[in-house]
Protein backbone atom coordinates (compact mmCIF):
# COMPACT_ATOMS: atom_id res chain seq x y z
CA UNK A 1 0.00 0.00 0.00
CA UNK A 2 2.80 2.44 0.90
CA UNK A 3 4.58 1.92 -2.42
CA UNK A 4 1.30 2.38 -4.28
CA UNK A 5 0.64 5.68 -2.50
CA UNK A 6 4.17 6.95 -3.21
CA UNK A 7 3.78 6.07 -6.90
CA UNK A 8 0.37 7.75 -6.93
CA UNK A 9 1.83 10.88 -5.29
CA UNK A 10 4.61 11.05 -7.89
CA UNK A 11 2.09 10.71 -10.74
CA UNK A 12 -0.17 13.35 -9.17
CA UNK A 13 2.70 15.81 -8.85
CA UNK A 14 3.84 15.07 -12.42
CA UNK A 15 0.35 16.03 -13.57
CA UNK A 16 0.49 19.14 -11.38
CA UNK A 17 3.84 20.14 -12.98
CA UNK A 18 2.42 19.77 -16.49
CA UNK A 19 -0.82 21.51 -15.50
CA UNK A 20 1.11 24.49 -14.12
CA UNK A 21 2.70 24.96 -17.57
CA UNK A 22 -0.71 24.69 -19.25
CA UNK A 23 -2.25 27.23 -16.91
CA UNK A 24 0.78 29.52 -17.09
CA UNK A 25 0.32 29.74 -20.87
CA UNK A 26 -3.09 31.30 -20.35
CA UNK A 27 -1.96 33.34 -17.34
CA UNK A 28 0.71 34.90 -19.55
CA UNK A 29 -1.83 35.62 -22.30
CA UNK A 30 -3.89 37.44 -19.67
CA UNK A 31 -0.75 39.48 -18.84
CA UNK A 32 -0.55 37.93 -15.36
CA UNK A 33 -3.80 39.62 -14.34
CA UNK A 34 -5.32 37.38 -11.65
CA UNK A 35 -8.88 38.57 -12.06
CA UNK A 36 -8.91 38.09 -15.83
CA UNK A 37 -7.18 34.73 -15.41
CA UNK A 38 -9.93 33.45 -13.11
CA UNK A 39 -12.43 34.50 -15.77
CA UNK A 40 -10.40 32.54 -18.35
CA UNK A 41 -10.36 29.48 -16.09
CA UNK A 42 -14.15 29.40 -16.20
CA UNK A 43 -14.53 30.51 -19.82
CA UNK A 44 -11.91 28.23 -21.38
CA UNK A 45 -12.64 25.42 -18.89
CA UNK A 46 -9.18 25.35 -17.37
CA UNK A 47 -10.37 23.49 -14.29
CA UNK A 48 -9.54 19.81 -14.02
CA UNK A 49 -12.04 17.35 -15.50
CA UNK A 50 -10.31 14.15 -16.65
CA UNK A 51 -8.28 13.43 -13.52
CA UNK A 52 -11.19 14.49 -11.31
CA UNK A 53 -13.46 11.95 -13.00
CA UNK A 54 -10.86 9.24 -12.49
CA UNK A 55 -10.39 10.17 -8.84
CA UNK A 56 -14.11 10.52 -8.16
CA UNK A 57 -14.77 7.03 -9.55
CA UNK A 58 -11.88 5.61 -7.53
CA UNK A 59 -13.23 7.21 -4.35
CA UNK A 60 -16.65 5.72 -5.00
CA UNK A 61 -15.20 2.24 -5.65
CA UNK A 62 -13.06 2.43 -2.50
CA UNK A 63 -16.17 2.96 -0.39
CA UNK A 64 -17.41 -0.51 -1.29
CA UNK A 65 -14.16 -2.41 -0.72
CA UNK A 66 -14.24 -4.70 2.29
CA UNK A 67 -12.08 -3.96 5.34
CA UNK A 68 -9.95 -7.06 4.85
CA UNK A 69 -6.65 -8.13 3.33
CA UNK A 70 -8.43 -8.73 0.03
CA UNK A 71 -9.89 -5.23 0.22
CA UNK A 72 -6.45 -3.78 0.96
CA UNK A 73 -4.96 -5.55 -2.08
CA UNK A 74 -7.80 -4.32 -4.27
CA UNK A 75 -7.29 -0.77 -2.98
CA UNK A 76 -3.57 -0.94 -3.77
CA UNK A 77 -4.35 -2.11 -7.30
CA UNK A 78 -6.87 0.71 -7.65
CA UNK A 79 -4.25 3.26 -6.57
CA UNK A 80 -1.75 1.78 -9.06
CA UNK A 81 -4.35 2.15 -11.83
CA UNK A 82 -5.03 5.74 -10.76
CA UNK A 83 -1.30 6.51 -10.86
CA UNK A 84 -1.07 5.15 -14.39
CA UNK A 85 -4.09 7.13 -15.56
CA UNK A 86 -2.80 10.38 -14.04
CA UNK A 87 0.56 9.82 -15.73
CA UNK A 88 -1.21 9.19 -19.05
CA UNK A 89 -3.27 12.38 -18.68
CA UNK A 90 -0.07 14.34 -17.92
CA UNK A 91 1.73 12.83 -20.91
CA UNK A 92 -1.08 13.74 -23.31
CA UNK A 93 -1.50 17.24 -21.89
CA UNK A 94 2.17 18.11 -22.29
CA UNK A 95 1.68 17.67 -26.04
CA UNK A 96 -1.00 20.37 -26.28
CA UNK A 97 -0.40 22.98 -28.99
CA UNK A 98 -1.09 26.70 -28.70
CA UNK A 99 -1.38 29.53 -31.20
CA UNK A 100 0.52 31.69 -28.75
CA UNK A 101 2.85 29.32 -26.89
CA UNK A 102 4.25 30.04 -23.46
CA UNK A 103 7.35 32.24 -23.59
CA UNK A 104 9.53 31.21 -20.68
CA UNK A 105 10.74 34.66 -19.70
CA UNK A 106 12.48 35.27 -16.41
CA UNK A 107 9.17 36.33 -14.90
CA UNK A 108 7.34 33.26 -16.19
CA UNK A 109 10.08 30.98 -14.89
CA UNK A 110 9.97 32.52 -11.42
CA UNK A 111 6.19 32.23 -11.25
CA UNK A 112 6.38 28.63 -12.50
CA UNK A 113 8.99 27.64 -9.93
CA UNK A 114 7.22 29.23 -6.97
CA UNK A 115 3.86 27.77 -8.07
CA UNK A 116 5.54 24.36 -8.31
CA UNK A 117 6.76 24.71 -4.72
CA UNK A 118 3.30 25.77 -3.57
CA UNK A 119 1.87 22.81 -5.49
CA UNK A 120 3.70 20.38 -3.22
CA UNK A 121 0.38 20.27 -1.37
CA UNK A 122 -0.69 17.93 -4.19
CA UNK A 123 1.76 15.32 -2.87
CA UNK A 124 0.39 15.68 0.65
CA UNK A 125 -3.11 15.37 -0.73
CA UNK A 126 -2.16 12.31 -2.79
CA UNK A 127 -0.83 10.58 0.30
CA UNK A 128 -4.22 11.21 1.90
CA UNK A 129 -6.14 9.60 -0.95
CA UNK A 130 -7.90 10.26 -4.28
CA UNK A 131 -10.57 12.64 -2.94
CA UNK A 132 -8.02 15.04 -1.41
CA UNK A 133 -6.01 14.89 -4.67
CA UNK A 134 -9.12 15.82 -6.64
CA UNK A 135 -9.52 18.98 -4.53
CA UNK A 136 -5.81 19.81 -4.70
CA UNK A 137 -5.73 19.68 -8.52
CA UNK A 138 -8.57 22.20 -8.71
CA UNK A 139 -6.54 24.65 -6.61
CA UNK A 140 -3.58 24.86 -9.04
CA UNK A 141 -4.76 28.12 -10.72
CA UNK A 142 -4.62 29.73 -7.27
CA UNK A 143 -1.02 28.57 -6.88
CA UNK A 144 -0.07 30.60 -9.96
CA UNK A 145 -1.94 33.67 -8.76
CA UNK A 146 -0.37 33.39 -5.32
CA UNK A 147 3.11 32.93 -6.79
CA UNK A 148 2.67 36.01 -8.96
CA UNK A 149 1.44 38.05 -5.99
CA UNK A 150 4.43 37.07 -3.87
CA UNK A 151 6.85 37.92 -6.67
CA UNK A 152 5.11 41.20 -7.67
CA UNK A 153 7.41 43.55 -5.66
CA UNK A 154 10.53 41.91 -7.14
CA UNK A 155 9.08 42.07 -10.65
CA UNK A 156 8.15 45.72 -10.20
CA UNK A 157 11.69 46.66 -9.15
CA UNK A 158 13.15 44.77 -12.10
CA UNK A 159 10.73 46.41 -14.54
CA UNK A 160 11.47 49.89 -13.19
CA UNK A 161 15.18 49.27 -13.62
CA UNK A 162 14.73 48.29 -17.27
CA UNK A 163 12.42 51.27 -17.90
CA UNK A 164 14.91 53.70 -16.34
CA UNK A 165 17.69 52.26 -18.52
CA UNK A 166 15.57 52.63 -21.67
CA UNK A 167 14.49 56.17 -20.72
CA UNK A 168 18.12 57.19 -20.21
CA UNK A 169 19.16 55.69 -23.55
CA UNK A 170 16.30 57.40 -25.36
CA UNK A 171 17.27 60.75 -23.81
CA UNK A 172 20.95 60.25 -24.66
CA UNK A 173 20.40 59.28 -28.32
CA UNK A 174 17.52 61.79 -28.62
CA UNK A 175 15.83 60.87 -31.93
CA UNK A 176 12.72 62.78 -33.02
CA UNK A 177 9.82 60.90 -31.49
CA UNK A 178 6.43 60.14 -33.00
CA UNK A 179 3.58 58.43 -31.16
CA UNK A 180 0.79 56.56 -32.97
CA UNK A 181 -2.47 55.48 -31.38
CA UNK A 182 -6.07 54.71 -32.34
CA UNK A 183 -8.75 52.08 -31.93
CA UNK A 184 -7.60 50.42 -35.13
CA UNK A 185 -5.19 50.99 -38.00
CA UNK A 186 -2.27 52.07 -35.83
CA UNK A 187 0.03 49.11 -36.59
CA UNK A 188 -0.56 49.31 -40.35
CA UNK A 189 -0.14 53.08 -40.30
CA UNK A 190 3.07 52.65 -38.31
CA UNK A 191 4.55 50.28 -40.91
CA UNK A 192 3.60 52.52 -43.85
CA UNK A 193 4.85 55.60 -41.99
CA UNK A 194 8.18 53.96 -41.13
CA UNK A 195 8.85 53.11 -44.78
CA UNK A 196 7.84 56.56 -46.00
CA UNK A 197 9.69 58.47 -43.27
CA UNK A 198 12.87 56.52 -44.07
CA UNK A 199 13.23 58.86 -47.08
CA UNK A 200 14.21 61.51 -44.52
CA UNK A 201 16.53 59.38 -42.38
CA UNK A 202 16.99 56.10 -40.48
CA UNK A 203 13.84 55.09 -38.59
CA UNK A 204 13.56 52.97 -35.44
CA UNK A 205 10.24 51.23 -34.81
CA UNK A 206 9.01 47.98 -33.37
CA UNK A 207 7.55 45.59 -35.90
CA UNK A 208 4.30 43.90 -34.98
CA UNK A 209 2.04 45.23 -32.23
CA UNK A 210 4.55 46.21 -29.55
CA UNK A 211 2.69 49.05 -27.86
CA UNK A 212 3.32 49.01 -24.08
CA UNK A 213 5.98 50.65 -21.93
CA UNK A 214 7.66 47.33 -21.20
CA UNK A 215 7.47 46.23 -24.84
CA UNK A 216 9.03 49.48 -26.05
CA UNK A 217 11.57 49.31 -23.23
CA UNK A 218 12.91 45.98 -24.44
CA UNK A 219 13.22 47.19 -28.03
CA UNK A 220 14.91 50.44 -27.03
CA UNK A 221 17.44 48.65 -24.82
CA UNK A 222 18.23 46.04 -27.47
CA UNK A 223 17.90 47.84 -30.81
CA UNK A 224 17.96 51.65 -30.68
CA UNK A 225 21.17 53.07 -32.23
CA UNK A 226 22.86 56.48 -32.54
CA UNK A 227 22.18 56.36 -36.28
CA UNK A 228 18.40 56.42 -35.83
CA UNK A 229 17.03 59.86 -36.63
CA UNK A 230 13.41 58.97 -35.82
CA UNK A 231 11.72 56.82 -33.18
CA UNK A 232 8.13 55.68 -33.83
CA UNK A 233 6.20 54.39 -30.81
CA UNK A 234 2.90 52.59 -31.23
CA UNK A 235 0.78 53.31 -28.17
CA UNK A 236 -1.84 50.85 -26.96
CA UNK A 237 -4.43 51.72 -24.33
CA UNK A 238 -5.79 49.46 -21.60
CA UNK A 239 -7.71 52.23 -19.89
CA UNK A 240 -7.70 55.97 -19.36
CA UNK A 241 -4.15 56.96 -18.44
CA UNK A 242 -2.37 54.23 -20.44
CA UNK A 243 -1.41 56.50 -23.34
CA UNK A 244 -0.50 59.31 -20.94
CA UNK A 245 1.93 56.96 -19.22
CA UNK A 246 3.47 56.03 -22.58
CA UNK A 247 3.78 59.72 -23.45
CA UNK A 248 5.62 60.43 -20.19
CA UNK A 249 8.02 57.66 -21.19
CA UNK A 250 8.45 58.56 -24.89
CA UNK A 251 7.93 62.38 -24.77
CA UNK A 252 6.58 62.51 -28.36
CA UNK A 253 7.33 65.47 -30.64
CA UNK A 254 4.58 64.44 -33.09
CA UNK A 255 1.47 62.31 -32.88
CA UNK A 256 -0.86 60.36 -35.19
CA UNK A 257 -4.38 59.25 -34.19
CA UNK A 258 -5.92 56.85 -36.70
CA UNK A 259 -9.51 56.33 -35.56
CA UNK A 260 -11.92 55.96 -32.66
CA UNK A 261 -14.17 52.90 -32.69
CA UNK A 262 -15.87 50.27 -30.58
CA UNK A 263 -12.92 47.87 -30.55
CA UNK A 264 -12.09 47.13 -26.88
CA UNK A 265 -15.33 48.67 -25.58
CA UNK A 266 -15.43 45.77 -23.11
CA UNK A 267 -12.16 47.04 -21.65
CA UNK A 268 -13.11 50.75 -21.54
CA UNK A 269 -16.83 50.69 -20.89
CA UNK A 270 -17.78 53.19 -23.61
CA UNK A 271 -16.54 54.71 -26.88
CA UNK A 272 -16.35 58.06 -25.11
CA UNK A 273 -13.81 56.63 -22.67
CA UNK A 274 -11.84 55.26 -25.62
CA UNK A 275 -11.77 58.74 -27.18
CA UNK A 276 -10.60 60.25 -23.90
CA UNK A 277 -7.80 57.67 -23.64
CA UNK A 278 -6.58 58.18 -27.21
CA UNK A 279 -6.71 61.98 -26.93
CA UNK A 280 -3.98 61.77 -24.28
CA UNK A 281 -1.41 61.52 -27.10
CA UNK A 282 -2.59 64.76 -28.71
CA UNK A 283 -2.64 66.47 -25.33
CA UNK A 284 0.96 65.42 -24.63
CA UNK A 285 2.21 66.44 -28.08
CA UNK A 286 0.55 69.86 -27.79
CA UNK A 287 2.16 70.32 -24.37
CA UNK A 288 5.53 69.48 -25.96
CA UNK A 289 4.97 72.10 -28.69
CA UNK A 290 4.57 69.51 -31.47
CA UNK A 291 1.99 68.69 -34.13
CA UNK A 292 -0.57 65.85 -34.16
CA UNK A 293 -2.21 64.54 -37.30
CA UNK A 294 -5.62 63.01 -36.68
CA UNK A 295 -8.24 61.49 -38.94
CA UNK A 296 -11.27 63.71 -39.40
CA UNK A 297 -13.37 60.92 -37.89
CA UNK A 298 -11.91 61.45 -34.42
CA UNK A 299 -13.21 65.02 -34.39
CA UNK A 300 -16.66 63.55 -33.71
CA UNK A 301 -15.49 63.17 -30.10
CA UNK A 302 -15.36 66.01 -27.61
CA UNK A 303 -11.81 65.52 -26.22
CA UNK A 304 -10.36 66.08 -29.69
CA UNK A 305 -12.57 69.09 -30.41
CA UNK A 306 -11.48 70.70 -27.16
CA UNK A 307 -7.80 70.16 -28.01
CA UNK A 308 -8.31 71.47 -31.54
CA UNK A 309 -9.98 74.63 -30.22
CA UNK A 310 -7.14 75.17 -27.75
CA UNK A 311 -4.30 74.40 -30.21
CA UNK A 312 -5.63 75.03 -33.77
CA UNK A 313 -2.19 75.03 -35.40
CA UNK A 314 -1.02 71.89 -33.61
CA UNK A 315 -3.97 69.58 -34.36
CA UNK A 316 -4.06 68.85 -38.09
CA UNK A 317 -6.99 66.89 -39.53
CA UNK A 318 -6.63 64.43 -42.43
CA UNK A 319 -9.56 62.97 -44.37
CA UNK A 320 -11.85 63.16 -47.40
CA UNK A 321 -14.10 65.85 -45.92
CA UNK A 322 -14.11 69.37 -47.37
CA UNK A 323 -13.08 70.93 -44.07
CA UNK A 324 -10.03 68.67 -43.56
CA UNK A 325 -6.71 70.49 -43.21
CA UNK A 326 -5.07 67.88 -45.41
CA UNK A 327 -7.77 66.53 -47.70
CA UNK A 328 -7.80 63.21 -49.52
CA UNK A 329 -8.72 64.74 -52.86
CA UNK A 330 -9.08 61.45 -54.70
CA UNK A 331 -8.44 57.75 -54.23
CA UNK A 332 -8.83 55.41 -57.20
CA UNK A 333 -8.09 51.69 -57.37
CA UNK A 334 -6.33 50.76 -60.60
CA UNK A 335 -4.96 47.25 -61.17
CA UNK A 336 -4.84 46.47 -57.43
CA UNK A 337 -2.93 49.74 -56.66
CA UNK A 338 -4.42 52.82 -55.04
CA UNK A 339 -3.74 56.15 -56.71
CA UNK A 340 -4.20 58.82 -54.07
CA UNK A 341 -3.92 62.60 -54.09
CA UNK A 342 -3.55 64.69 -50.92
CA UNK A 343 -4.16 68.42 -50.80
CA UNK A 344 -2.62 70.34 -47.91
CA UNK A 345 -4.81 73.42 -47.38
CA UNK A 346 -2.75 74.87 -44.55
CA UNK A 347 -0.87 78.08 -45.11
CA UNK A 348 2.69 77.16 -46.02
CA UNK A 349 1.77 73.47 -46.32
CA UNK A 350 3.15 70.99 -48.83
CA UNK A 351 0.32 71.57 -51.36
CA UNK A 352 -0.77 68.72 -53.63
CA UNK A 353 0.94 65.35 -53.28
CA UNK A 354 0.09 62.31 -55.45
CA UNK A 355 1.26 58.79 -54.65
CA UNK A 356 0.56 55.12 -55.33
CA UNK A 357 -0.08 52.38 -52.75
CA UNK A 358 0.02 48.61 -53.44
CA UNK A 359 -1.97 47.55 -50.34
CA UNK A 360 -5.43 45.97 -50.43
CA UNK A 361 -8.39 47.45 -48.60
CA UNK A 362 -10.14 50.80 -48.68
CA UNK A 363 -9.13 51.42 -45.05
CA UNK A 364 -5.51 51.71 -46.20
CA UNK A 365 -6.38 54.93 -48.03
CA UNK A 366 -6.80 56.67 -44.67
CA UNK A 367 -3.90 54.77 -43.07
CA UNK A 368 -1.55 55.80 -45.84
CA UNK A 369 -2.86 59.37 -45.98
CA UNK A 370 -2.02 59.84 -42.30
CA UNK A 371 1.42 58.27 -42.79
CA UNK A 372 2.29 60.27 -45.91
CA UNK A 373 0.95 63.53 -44.48
CA UNK A 374 2.85 63.04 -41.23
CA UNK A 375 6.12 62.39 -43.07
CA UNK A 376 5.62 65.51 -45.20
CA UNK A 377 4.78 67.64 -42.14
CA UNK A 378 7.76 66.36 -40.14
CA UNK A 379 10.24 66.93 -42.98
CA UNK A 380 8.79 69.13 -45.76
CA UNK A 381 12.08 68.87 -47.65
CA UNK A 382 11.32 65.25 -48.62
CA UNK A 383 7.63 65.67 -49.51
CA UNK A 384 8.27 65.36 -53.24
CA UNK A 385 10.35 62.21 -52.79
CA UNK A 386 7.65 60.33 -50.89
CA UNK A 387 5.88 59.26 -54.09
CA UNK A 388 9.05 57.43 -55.15
CA UNK A 389 8.83 54.95 -52.24
CA UNK A 390 5.10 54.38 -51.71
CA UNK A 391 4.72 52.00 -54.71
CA UNK A 392 7.13 49.63 -52.95
CA UNK A 393 5.52 49.69 -49.50
CA UNK A 394 5.48 46.11 -48.22
CA UNK A 395 2.39 44.23 -47.17
CA UNK A 396 1.93 44.32 -43.41
CA UNK A 397 1.98 40.76 -42.02
CA UNK A 398 -1.46 39.42 -41.06
CA UNK A 399 -3.27 42.55 -42.18
CA UNK A 400 -5.02 41.65 -45.42
CA UNK A 401 -1.78 40.06 -46.57
CA UNK A 402 -1.94 38.14 -49.86
CA UNK A 403 -0.54 34.61 -49.96
CA UNK A 404 -0.64 32.79 -53.23
CA UNK A 405 0.88 29.54 -54.47
CA UNK A 406 0.54 28.11 -58.01
CA UNK A 407 -2.49 25.86 -58.38
CA UNK A 408 -3.94 26.81 -54.99
CA UNK A 409 -6.58 29.21 -53.74
CA UNK A 410 -5.56 32.80 -53.03
CA UNK A 411 -5.36 33.34 -49.26
CA UNK A 412 -5.97 36.70 -47.60
CA UNK A 413 -4.46 36.71 -44.12
CA UNK A 414 -6.25 39.34 -42.04
CA UNK A 415 -5.57 37.60 -38.74
CA UNK A 416 -4.78 40.77 -36.80
CA UNK A 417 -7.91 42.66 -37.76
CA UNK A 418 -10.08 43.47 -34.75
CA UNK A 419 -12.67 46.09 -35.72
CA UNK A 420 -15.99 46.29 -37.50
CA UNK A 421 -14.98 48.56 -40.37
CA UNK A 422 -11.85 46.57 -41.12
CA UNK A 423 -13.94 43.38 -41.16
CA UNK A 424 -16.33 44.90 -43.71
CA UNK A 425 -13.48 46.19 -45.88
CA UNK A 426 -11.80 42.79 -45.87
CA UNK A 427 -15.01 40.98 -46.86
CA UNK A 428 -15.53 43.51 -49.66
CA UNK A 429 -11.99 42.86 -50.96
CA UNK A 430 -12.63 39.10 -50.71
CA UNK A 431 -15.76 39.36 -52.85
CA UNK A 432 -14.08 41.54 -55.48
CA UNK A 433 -11.01 39.29 -55.84
CA UNK A 434 -13.18 36.18 -56.05
CA UNK A 435 -15.21 37.84 -58.81
CA UNK A 436 -12.05 38.69 -60.73
CA UNK A 437 -10.72 35.12 -60.42
CA UNK A 438 -14.05 33.48 -61.23
CA UNK A 439 -14.04 31.53 -57.96
CA UNK A 440 -15.84 31.47 -54.63
CA UNK A 441 -15.45 33.94 -51.80
CA UNK A 442 -14.75 31.88 -48.67
CA UNK A 443 -14.61 33.47 -45.22
CA UNK A 444 -13.21 31.87 -42.06
CA UNK A 445 -13.71 33.90 -38.89
CA UNK A 446 -14.20 33.70 -35.12
CA UNK A 447 -15.63 37.23 -35.12
CA UNK A 448 -14.31 40.20 -33.17
CA UNK A 449 -13.24 40.34 -29.53
CA UNK A 450 -13.70 42.84 -26.70
CA UNK A 451 -16.85 44.54 -27.99
CA UNK A 452 -18.59 44.46 -24.63
CA UNK A 453 -22.26 45.45 -24.87
CA UNK A 454 -21.84 46.02 -28.62
CA UNK A 455 -20.94 42.35 -29.23
CA UNK A 456 -24.34 41.14 -30.45
CA UNK A 457 -25.25 44.26 -32.40
CA UNK A 458 -21.96 44.38 -34.30
CA UNK A 459 -21.87 40.66 -35.05
CA UNK A 460 -25.50 40.57 -36.21
CA UNK A 461 -24.79 43.40 -38.65
CA UNK A 462 -21.58 41.72 -39.83
CA UNK A 463 -23.47 38.46 -40.36
CA UNK A 464 -26.00 40.12 -42.66
CA UNK A 465 -23.25 42.02 -44.50
CA UNK A 466 -21.15 38.88 -44.96
CA UNK A 467 -24.11 36.91 -46.28
CA UNK A 468 -24.39 39.34 -49.19
CA UNK A 469 -20.71 39.06 -50.17
CA UNK A 470 -19.33 35.62 -49.24
CA UNK A 471 -20.25 32.33 -50.89
CA UNK A 472 -19.08 30.10 -48.03
CA UNK A 473 -18.65 31.05 -44.37
CA UNK A 474 -16.89 29.07 -41.64
CA UNK A 475 -17.79 30.34 -38.17
CA UNK A 476 -15.07 29.40 -35.68
CA UNK A 477 -16.26 28.72 -32.12
CA UNK A 478 -19.84 29.61 -33.12
CA UNK A 479 -21.17 29.61 -29.56
CA UNK A 480 -19.21 32.83 -28.98
CA UNK A 481 -20.71 34.57 -32.03
CA UNK A 482 -24.30 33.31 -32.06
CA UNK A 483 -25.53 36.72 -33.27
CA UNK A 484 -23.18 36.50 -36.28
CA UNK A 485 -24.45 33.09 -37.35
CA UNK A 486 -28.02 34.26 -36.74
CA UNK A 487 -27.36 37.27 -38.97
CA UNK A 488 -26.04 34.97 -41.69
CA UNK A 489 -29.10 32.75 -41.50
CA UNK A 490 -31.44 35.75 -41.45
CA UNK A 491 -29.91 36.82 -44.77
CA UNK A 492 -30.21 33.30 -46.21
CA UNK A 493 -26.64 32.06 -45.71
CA UNK A 494 -26.11 28.84 -43.74
CA UNK A 495 -22.71 28.88 -42.00
CA UNK A 496 -20.36 25.95 -41.51
CA UNK A 497 -19.73 25.80 -37.76
CA UNK A 498 -16.29 24.59 -36.63
CA UNK A 499 -14.46 24.53 -33.31
CA UNK A 500 -11.12 25.87 -34.54
CA UNK A 501 -9.19 27.27 -37.48
CA UNK A 502 -7.47 23.90 -37.83
CA UNK A 503 -10.82 22.23 -38.43
CA UNK A 504 -11.75 24.87 -41.03
CA UNK A 505 -8.41 24.48 -42.83
CA UNK A 506 -8.84 20.71 -42.94
CA UNK A 507 -12.27 21.14 -44.54
CA UNK A 508 -10.97 23.68 -47.06
CA UNK A 509 -8.18 21.37 -48.19
CA UNK A 510 -10.92 19.11 -49.55
CA UNK A 511 -13.13 21.68 -51.29
CA UNK A 512 -11.03 24.74 -52.25
CA UNK A 513 -10.03 25.24 -55.89
CA UNK A 514 -7.32 27.38 -57.49
CA UNK A 515 -9.90 30.01 -58.47
CA UNK A 516 -11.23 30.48 -54.93
CA UNK A 517 -10.24 33.23 -52.50
CA UNK A 518 -10.07 32.40 -48.78
CA UNK A 519 -10.14 35.16 -46.19
CA UNK A 520 -8.96 34.36 -42.64
CA UNK A 521 -10.57 37.27 -40.83
CA UNK A 522 -9.23 37.83 -37.32
CA UNK A 523 -7.50 35.07 -35.38
CA UNK A 524 -8.41 35.11 -31.72
CA UNK A 525 -6.00 33.90 -29.06
CA UNK A 526 -6.32 30.52 -27.32
CA UNK A 527 -8.30 32.33 -24.61
CA UNK A 528 -11.20 32.98 -26.98
CA UNK A 529 -11.07 30.39 -29.75
CA UNK A 530 -11.71 27.11 -27.99
CA UNK A 531 -12.36 25.39 -24.71
CA UNK A 532 -9.93 22.90 -23.19
CA UNK A 533 -10.78 19.58 -21.61
CA UNK A 534 -8.15 19.23 -18.89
Amino acid sequence: MTFALILFAVAAYALAWVRIHTLLTYFQQEEYNGRRFIGAVMRVRLFDVKASVVLAISTAIALFLPASRTGAIALSLLIFVDAGLLALIAWRERGYGYKKPLVMTGRARRIRNLAAILALFVIAAALSGPLATLVALQLLPLALIAGNAVLAPLQERENEGYIAEAREKLARLNPRRIGITGSFGKTTTKHIFAEVLAVSGPVFYSKGSINTVLGLTRHIRERLQFSHRYFIAEMGAYGIGSVARLCRFVKPDFGIVTAIGDAHTERFGSVENIAKAKSELVEAVCANGGISLVSTQVMDYEPFRILRDAHPAQVVTVGPEEDADIRIGSAELRDADWHIVLDDRREGGFGALAYELPLLGEHNVMNSALAVAAAAVIDPAVARRIALVTPDVEQVPHRLQKRESPGEALVLDDAYNANEQGFRNAVSVLAELARQRGGRAILVTPGIAELGMEHDRVHAALGEYTARHADIVYAVNPSRIASFTAGLRKAGKEPHEVDSFAEARAALEKIATAEDVILYENDLPDLLEEKRLL
